[in-house]
């Protein structure tokens, strides 16, 4: 879960509040006011802005796209004041719970055009300085408590619901390298799922087609596909057509969802199933819509909302887009 620094410790934004963040062509964006930080590693997520143009209105900058520029204190964001005026406005009560704050999120990722500029990038000291502060401090002993409580936080939150960390990545490459990640950091293979569209079979893997998948139907655990790489570590792997979608290839526990695809429920496809395991229909009905654009789904199932926030950061630093959280039923 998400904190703002301020309730953690003011002292920690003597050195921040009040700096001035400003976009290309030096159009000031606001002031920092606040920070948001995970509750569970201490990672600096994002930057609270206030806007003093815009009646004093509150918005979010991720800390990472946030950087400095020559030796002056001020800050920089590869934003304009009007692009800021599209962005969700961050309120106290976005932080109330995970899902308020997951639905927020979506809302501003799907606003959120602009990636740090690299030929102005370079690091700012004093983000760089608080980064390691608040790390020092979650590492220290006792601090696994504060960890602890914050997963008795998240199981009360969820109750018997887990959470699911869904992105959309443009190749296989990309997303061989969120997988091994994940493996790197501890995550079993059996939560984590990918879907990749028809161009995938043909391009990308080695494939004996000794069986056909009937529609809506696996070839029965895997047999006549051969996955190497990276991807061969994910179980489960096997072929399978959806109606109004085509021939697909997936892995991890998405698959049984999937093979059930348009049974029950007003909402068939892969979008169905997505509803099914906890995304609200509009993030499902998006899904759906990239993997018939020839993109690549990947999932990562979670026992909370901290290794869910972990997840998230693996998928959106290896490339993937449309990054979302939601509480779901893992598929039987």
């Amino acid at each position: 879960m998400l904190r703002q620094l301020s309730q953690v410790d003011r002292n920690d934004l003597n050195d921040l509040r009040g700096t001035s963040v400003y976009g290309p062509n030096d159009e000031k964006l606001g002031s920092v006011d606040d920070a948001l930080v995970d509750d569970s590693s201490g990672d600096l997520r994002y930057l609270v802005m206030d806007a003093g143009w815009l009646k004093s209105r509150r918005f979010i900058l991720p800390a990472e796209q946030v950087y400095a520029f020559g030796d002056g204190k001020d800050l920089y964001a590869n934003l304009r004041q009007r692009d800021v005026e599209s962005l969700p406005e961050f309120r106290d009560e976005t932080l109330a719970s995970d899902a308020a704050f997951a639905n927020y999120e979506s809302e501003y990722r799907s606003g959120w055009r602009y990636d740090a500029e690299p030929s102005r990038m370079q690091a700012s000291t004093r983000l760089a300085a608080l980064r390691d502060r608040l790390r020092s401090r979650w590492s220290r002993p006792g601090a696994g408590e504060k960890r602890a409580v914050a997963a008795v936080n998240d199981v009360t939150t969820l109750g018997a619901r887990q959470t699911g960390v869904y992105g959309i990545f443009a190749d296989r490459d990309n997303v061989e390298k969120a997988v091994d990640r994940l493996r790197r950091e501890g995550f079993n293979s059996s939560d984590i799922s990918v879907v990749f569209p028809d161009r995938e079979l043909n391009k990308e893997f080695a494939i004996e087609k000794n069986t056909k998948a009937p529609e809506g139907g696996l070839t029965g655990g895997g047999a006549g596909l051969v996955v190497g790489g990276v991807l061969g570590w994910l179980v489960g792997i096997g072929t399978l057509a959806i109606p109004g979608v085509g021939p697909l290839i997936a892995a991890g526990p998405i698959v049984a969802a999937l093979a059930g695809a348009g049974v029950g429920g007003a909402v068939g496809g892969i979008a169905g199933s997505l509803i099914g395991l906890g995304l609200p229909e509009l993030e499902a009905k998006q899904y759906e819509e990239e993997i018939k654009r020839g993109r690549i789904l990947v999932s990562v199932h979670c026992d909370s909302v901290g290794l869910a926030h972990q997840a998230r950061k693996v998928l959106e630093d290896s490339g993937g887009k449309s990054v979302f959280l939601s509480g779901e039923q893992r598929a039987a």
